[in-house]
């Protein structure tokens, strides 16, 4: 990571820093993600209409157009659970499960002193 030298400036130590940059490194892989996800989606959907013509049904062409509908959405569901790490639970589920063992400490520590 690359140390900036307006920590001062901006007020932010070198744990909150780190802590941003992170979460920006995590941010910016989803959206790569998400790119990669789009471009090859649309090359199989514009391969499957231009190079598999309407034929009879229960042919090829049925086959086909399960596989890239199976690959897109199964994909899919993957980068809606990468989305909801990255934004919605990754921070949250770690904070709440920090808090709770500093919760759980602080209670022993208080029980350890009542018996001393």
């Amino acid at each position: 990571m690359e140390e900036h030298s307006n920590n001062m400036e901006t007020g932010i130590s070198q744990q909150e820093e780190k802590s941003l940059y992170n979460k920006a490194k995590k941010r910016v892989q989803f959206k790569i993600h998400l790119m990669i996800y789009i471009l090859t989606n649309s090359i199989l959907w514009l391969f499957y209409s231009f190079v598999f013509r309407p034929i009879e049904e229960g042919t090829i062409k049925d086959a086909s157009f399960r596989f890239v509908l199976f690959v897109s959405l199964t994909w899919g569901i993957v980068l809606i659970a990468h989305y909801l790490i990255v934004y919605k639970w990754g921070k949250s589920y770690v904070d709440k499960e920090f808090n709770r063992l500093k919760r759980d400490y602080k209670k022993y520590k208080e029980a350890q002193e009542k018996r001393s």
